[in-house]
């Protein structure tokens, strides 16, 4: 029976203990409150790594515009030599610049051609083109007189 009291004595020691100094920093409390400024939290906040979400959309715009310039840059620098002979169709044109990549499809570009009336103002001579230039751009090219 004894053994049984002073353990009922021991958590109660702990629980009177517990509750006053639960008191006494709530009285008395040694934390200190520091207001900052909304430019303090950023500064801060930049310190550690962190960005907003409106220099993030920014970041990712500029990188965008730079993938974008970078890919018109290599496409630039992609040129063919391209030969027009004599007794080429518009039909056999489409056909090689088809398979040499310079346009996406032979039909279109065909009518597009007949809708310029470029079928018969195609010039012969050799022609350098760039990759991803526009029908209308291929077009110009091949019927301009040197």
């Amino acid at each position: 029976m004894r053994d049984k009291i002073n353990v009922f004595y021991v958590i109660l020691g702990i629980g009177i203990g517990i509750i006053l100094t639960s008191l006494i920093f709530t009285l008395n409390p040694k934390i200190k409150y520091i207001d900052y400024s909304d430019d303090e939290i950023i500064k801060k906040a930049k310190e550690l790594g962190m960005v907003s979400v409106k220099e993030k959309i920014e970041l990712n715009e500029e990188k965008d515009k730079k993938e974008e310039k970078d890919k018109k840059e290599e496409a630039k620098k992609e040129i063919i030599l391209f030969r027009v002979e004599n007794d080429d169709t518009l039909t056999s044109v489409a056909d090689r610049l088809f398979k040499k990549g310079l346009i996406a499809n032979k039909e279109d570009f065909i009518q597009f051609a007949k809708y310029k009336e470029a079928d018969k103002k195609l010039r012969t001579g050799d022609y350098k083109l760039e990759k991803k230039l526009s029908y209308n751009e291929i077009i110009k090219i091949l019927i301009k007189s040197e």
